[in-house]
């Protein structure tokens, strides 16, 4: 039944082959300025209604011409409109080579220069999104080079409907459109990146492992047509990384920079080499470095939001402070062939490869209240993070009507913790060691609790905004007390294997059919374990000494500067110097846990590691057909279907007690299902700088790889278990799109759209209360909830001031807003039993987002400001616990600064400043007041030149 729709296209494809009707003159060629190629050109034939737009190589055909001479007309905003005359012979095909356009330098057509000496790529950019069949946001490279933004995350964040979410200041996920991470695919040229990462369970990719330096376009589709992958309720952004050149390019980057909150020196480093070896070969080459040492000021409350007691949920379980130092290197490498055997016939290859080290050393501080305890805690690992991509394709023109795109690739994306460097990498993961010394705590409440004022029963409590622990006595090294040396464990990866096939029939100029196949297979493989080794005294064991930290190696805290100075640096009084990071590794050599008399007390064979790893299998077979139709100039309509096929196998274990102990239980688990996606698309240009767009399209998103691991996870300490389903369904959406768009003729647009999404199938972690041993344990798994929604609107403009006088008249705004809601039903549980619903809105999804950017430009000169807003959402449900203890993101607006001055053509002055005003990440409960969270990363810059050989 799988091979149903492909043997359908397949077949299909077979049959326009033989519909051969007639031969008719047609004209090809390329579309270019002097930097490169202008994708999204429109290619008329004056008088005729003959006309098609350029690609993304600025490569066009028109077919379907009448004999004699005619006069073409390519038209692209920014530049000046160019005509020119041809003479078409019947049966045969017109190569006009690249066609130069050249930039307005006055008012022509009403179309007004953009005079600087940077590329145009806002032109590039509103060129294809105006010529684009569906409604999509693009970015082009040199727009990313105007503003500080280093990785792919932070790049996409400016466009229209977007927002991050930020690790030490840096983006890290991207949402489209306030839907979830794991909803929006993120592809590289055309194709879902495979995914690994810290927690190994969600689809969303890491985006700040991949350097901006290797993007080209970028292109987010906020609807969907039947040849793109379905599973991207929220949208598809395209990462397309650069092509080989006409002509030879060099062009290198060379910065410093500072961060703040480190205090310390970065540089970052950038090469782009590409030429055209013969007619028919040509090449790119492209690699980039960034160093930094990241660092972030946080603190933290836990709240005892599982108590029966109403006012006791309230209570402060613990405060925590923590200080975060990364050493992060991104490295990057891309490159790119091309070779033409002729015009009608082409390969090319496009590989990629990006490794993200992140060497993190952790110092923490907690306060737990009810324990009576202060527990230090100081851990230190390399994360490292890779993904590769290889790429082989090939386009072919079989006759004037039927052409043929085919690829092949094969990406890997693998993570793991990777410390301490004298064992063997079997054996690292990331040291984990804590102290603990007995407190007694001051400013408790009546009832023995800590609890801010706003909470307490009595009014004895902290401020909101300066909880402090009200220590008894000092922390003192010759009091804390080792008590666990743990290694955490985790190595996981992600592998694709794709190939694909597509074939486009163009009857005429004005429909066209396009059907085709992909298959893809993929592989994710986790393997985590959690060791734990433990002193003798820790254990109880009568008579055995205790290990203080006054006995090890310790060092200096990393102020930096001042730890949440911010804040008044309020906790200085109560930090003191930890064990340094050799001191950490000396505690895995084996020699010294013996001569410390640690004993292992939580092994790789232990019960809790039995079922934490799992090997997961996902093969998706699809099949597309759509037809594309232009019934008039101003009309055109495109529709199809998609269908994809998911077989999802997973191996894993399950835990359970026999009268030998616990043993590991294999178990495997199978799913299939269909995804079948109508999609419907119109575009309507009432003039030609006037553009309305709807879109009724189905899309999907699948389950986490985590959330389907059919292993069971005891947690005997705090009573838990976590239990995958295999059997959790696929979330579908049904999508209504509308969007206006109008051009300015001077590089500018502002366009206003809705969007409403019909959910089915959201998936959530449902909690309930079970009982095992007669004792009561809270379950957790993942499940399906029923029928929900989303819908917003948003808004955008882009706007020059050539029409103010002089120097203003180099100003311009470029500003967009989205608005987003929804709403979802969790179901609240007494005592295992669901008793009623709560409504509120999705996960992470906030209500209101908004970009605002600020630039001037001139001949030589560019500076910008740009600032960019993400409203409060809910991040966490704690459905045991009920609406009033969810966790909230509080809203934040975020402020960078770019500006550059070219001394000539080749050579460029810049810089870049991030997060100017500070602004930090706050999470709450429940009250905006209430502080759950808070993180400071401070700002951080570099300066550089940037030089183009050629």
């Amino acid at each position: 039944m799988k091979f149903g729709a492909i043997r359908s296209g397949i077949l299909l494809c077979l049959l326009f082959s033989t519909l051969e009707l007639f031969s008719q003159a047609q004209l090809s060629g390329k579309i270019m300025d002097t930097r490169g190629p202008l994708p999204g050109a429109s290619i008329k034939i004056k008088g005729k209604n003959n006309g098609t737009t350029s690609a993304y190589d600025g490569a066009f055909q028109l077919s379907g011409l009448s004999e004699g001479t005619s006069v073409l007309l390519i038209s692209y905003m920014g530049y000046l409109t160019k005509e020119l005359e041809v003479s078409l012979i019947k049966s045969q095909t017109l190569n006009l080579g690249n066609i130069i356009l050249q930039e307005s330098q006055k008012n022509v057509l009403n179309e007004v220069a953009i005079s600087s000496a940077y590329k145009p790529s806002q032109a590039r950019a509103l060129n294809i999104k105006k010529s684009s069949l569906t409604i999509s946001e693009v970015l082009a490279a040199d727009a990313i080079g105007k503003l500080p933004d280093r990785n792919a995350a932070e790049a996409v964040q400016r466009l229209q409907g977007v927002t991050i979410e930020r690790d030490m200041g840096e983006g890290r996920f991207v949402s489209v459109r306030g839907t979830p991470i794991q909803w929006s695919s993120a592809t590289l040229n055309g194709n879902r990146m495979p995914s690994a990462s810290g927690d190994y369970a969600n689809r969303g990719v890491q985006m700040d492992i991949f350097p901006s330096e290797l993007i080209e376009y970028v292109k987010l589709s906020k609807a969907l047509t039947p040849d793109m992958d379905g599973d991207a309720i929220g949208g598809n952004v395209d990462f397309m990384t650069k092509t080989s050149p006409y002509h030879k390019t060099l062009s290198v980057n060379l910065a410093g920079g500072y961060v703040d909150q480190s205090q310390s020196s970065t540089y970052n480093t950038s090469v782009v080499y590409g030429d055209k070896i013969t007619d028919k070969l040509r090449f790119i080459a492209s690699g980039v470095i960034w160093n930094r040492s990241s660092a972030l000021d946080n603190y933290q409350m836990t709240y005892n939001f599982n108590d029966p007691v109403p006012a006791k949920s309230y209570a402060i379980n613990q405060l925590q402070l923590r200080d975060y130092v990364a050493d992060r290197r991104t490295l990057g490498f891309n490159t790119g062939l091309d070779y033409e055997f002729n015009p009608n016939h082409k390969i090319y290859f496009k590989g990629l490869y990006s490794q993200y080290l992140d060497q993190q050393s952790v110092r923490e501080t907690y306060f737990n209240f009810n324990l009576k305890n202060v527990q230090l805690q100081a851990r230190h690992a390399d994360y490292l993070t890779d993904l590769y991509s290889l790429q082989l394709g090939g386009e072919s023109k079989i006759s004037q009507k039927i052409t043929a795109n085919w690829s092949l690739n094969n990406a890997r994306s693998s993570f793991k913790f990777d410390s301490p460097d004298q064992l063997a990498r079997k054996d690292r993961g990331y040291p984990i060691v804590n102290f603990v010394q007995p407190m007694t705590y001051g400013n408790l409440s009546a009832d023995g609790n800590k609890y801010l004022r706003q909470d307490a029963p009595d009014g004895i409590g902290d401020q909101n905004d300066r909880v402090l622990p009200h220590v008894q006595s000092a922390i003192s090294p010759d009091q804390l007390k080792l008590n666990q040396v743990i290694m955490s464990q985790n190595n996981n990866q992600e592998r694709d294997y794709r190939g694909q096939a597509d074939f486009n029939y163009k009857t005429t100029d004005q429909l066209s059919f396009k059907s085709g196949v992909k298959f893809v297979n993929k592989r994710k493989e986790a393997n985590s374990k959690t060791l734990v080794w433990m002193p003798p005294s820790a254990l109880g064991i009568p008579n055995s000494p205790s290990i203080y930290m006054n006995g090890l190696e310790t060092e200096k805290f990393p102020y930096n500067g001042g730890f949440l100075s911010e804040i008044g640096n309020p906790y200085n009084d109560v930090i003191i110097n930890q064990i340094s990071n050799k001191q950490i590794d000396a505690l895995y050599i084996e020699d010294f846990r013996q001569a410390k008399g640690m004993i292992q007390v939580q092994g790789p064979n232990s019960s809790a590691n039995l079922s934490t790893s799992y090997l997961g299998k996902e093969n998706v077979y699809s099949a597309y057909l759509m037809g594309d139709l232009k019934l008039s100039d101003e009309v055109r309509i495109i529709g199809g279907f998609r269908n994809e096929y998911n077989e999802i196998s997973f191996s894993g274990k399950k835990v359970v007690n026999t009268n030998k102990g616990a043993e590991a239980v294999d178990l495997t688990e199978k799913n299939s299902y269909h995804a079948f996606l109508p999609m419907f698309h119109l575009k309507y240009s009432p003039s030609k700088n006037t553009i309305l767009r709807a879109a009724l399209t189905r899309s999907f998103a699948r389950p986490d790889f985590d959330d389907l691991n059919p292993g069971i996870v005891i947690n005997e300490v705090g009573r838990t278990i976590t239990e995958g389903n295999t059997k959790l369904k696929p979330t579908f959406s049904n999508n209504v799109d509308v969007m206006f768009e109008h051009y300015f003729g001077d590089v500018g647009l502002v366009s206003a759209g809705a969007f409403y999404k019909q959910l089915k199938n959201v998936i959530y972690d449902d909690q309930s209360l079970v009982q095992l041993n007669n004792q009561p344990y809270i379950k957790s798994n993942p499940g399906n909830l029923k029928d929900s929604w989303l819908a917003g609107f948003e808004m955008g403009i882009s706007k020059r001031f050539t029409e103010l006088p002089g120097f203003l008249g180099k100003f311009g705004f470029e500003g967009n807003y989205t608005y987003v809601n929804s709403e979802v039903k969790i179901p609240n549980f007494t005592n295992g039993v669901a008793t009623s619903v709560t409504e509120t809105t999705l996960p992470k999804q906030a209500k209101h987002n908004y970009n605002l950017i600020l630039f001037f430009e001139s001949n030589k000169f560019m500076a910008r400001i740009a600032g960019n807003y993400k409203g409060k959402y809910l991040n966490t449900i704690r459905t045991s616990a009920g609406p009033e203890h969810y966790q909230w993101f509080d809203k934040n607006f975020t402020v960078d600064f770019s500006s550059s001055y070219a001394f000539s053509k080749k050579i460029r002055l810049f810089l870049e400043l991030n997060n100017i005003t500070n602004e930090p990440n706050r999470f709450y409960h429940g009250d905006s007041k209430r502080v759950e969270n808070v993180s400071y990363f401070s700002f951080r810059g570099q300066a550089g030149v940037s030089i183009n050989f050629y």
